[in-house]
């Protein structure tokens, strides 16, 4: 998207006028726009008298690559704000941090060409440890646009902080619901009319948490399901003459070492019944297999283990 001072087409005025139905109007998020970003802590909604709050991070990575194990962090994002733990919505942004730091080796090109970070950006940069774990201070909810992603890295890099609580605004907020036909948080945005310019990673921070203050019910969501325990269901062994029907019950594969399926439920009965008709059903001398539930709670989802 091209976003120079001189690309909004001043010229289809009259057009737009005319047929404004051929046209969107995009506003840059308020959050990302130059200078708003020194006037910290930005009042979103006013506090209630002896309401219960509760600090929330929003929190993004950009990585040398995939493998959390192999890869590393070049630059962290976090954006830290005030929710209201009664309503469930948020009430003020209050402070950021972002900066890049040197993998010691260098970028692959296709991570530069895709996040705009070089070698020379990163060049004897080193993220603060303990200003980050001060920023983490009073155990704040993080929430990241891919969890799954983002904690491993963050584990890897900050040992310190593996207890945390986590959430997943992708996975755990059901984007379908509100008319998206996507969960990717820049077409989140321009579909809600919002555009921004994701040179840094504290940017997409704020455009995420942007998306939870223009939809509290998504946010409302969210907080309920950090709260709430989910149980995954395993299964592993030999599956093969019942893989097609762990597909039409929305079971997922995974092609790693272990070649397991799993579903998450967020009910426990529920998952003991699919376990026990698995088990019944399936199970024989050809057929050799064990279901697992593991059960999850916003401390231990999305780590690299789990």
């Amino acid at each position: 998207m091209n976003t120079k001072n001189d690309s909004f087409p001043l010229h289809l005025l009259e057009n737009i006028k005319l047929h404004p139905e051929n046209y969107r109007l995009l506003e840059k998020i308020p959050l990302t726009i130059e200078g708003v970003d020194t006037h910290f802590p930005i009042i979103l909604n006013p506090p209630l008298e002896g309401e219960k709050t509760y600090s929330v991070v929003f929190l993004d990575t950009e990585t040398t690559g995939m493998d959390a194990r192999r890869n590393r962090i070049i630059e962290l994002g976090m954006v830290k704000a005030t929710f209201s733990l009664d309503r469930k919505l948020l009430i003020s942004v209050d402070r950021y941090y972002d900066e890049f730091e040197d993998p010691k080796t260098p970028i692959p090109e296709e991570i530069s060409k895709l996040t705009g970070i070089t070698d020379e950006m990163v060049k004897d940069h080193c993220f603060d440890d303990e200003m980050v774990a001060r920023f983490l201070s009073g155990r704040p909810l993080v929430v990241a646009h891919n969890a799954a992603f983002d904690r491993p890295f963050f584990e890897e890099r900050f040992s310190n902080l593996r207890s945390l609580s986590w959430c997943c605004s992708l996975k755990e907020i059901m984007w379908k619901d509100y008319g998206f036909g996507s969960g990717k948080l820049e077409f989140l945005n321009i579909m809600s009319g919002y555009f921004y310019e994701a040179h840094r990673a504290y940017v997409d921070c704020l455009a995420l948490l942007w998306l939870m203050y223009i939809y509290p019910k998504a946010f409302a969501n969210l907080i309920v399901s950090a709260r709430t325990p989910t149980y995954k269901v395993v299964v592993k062994g030999n599956t093969y003459k019942f893989k097609d029907n762990l597909k039409q019950k929305d079971f997922r594969f995974d092609a790693g070492v272990d070649k397991s399926w799993s579903r998450v439920f967020t009910s426990l009965k529920d998952a003991e019944e699919v376990r026990s008709m698995l088990l019944d059903t399936y199970l024989d001398t050809d057929t050799v297999f064990e279901v697992n539930i593991i059960e999850r709670d916003a401390k231990t989802r999305y780590k690299l283990t789990s």
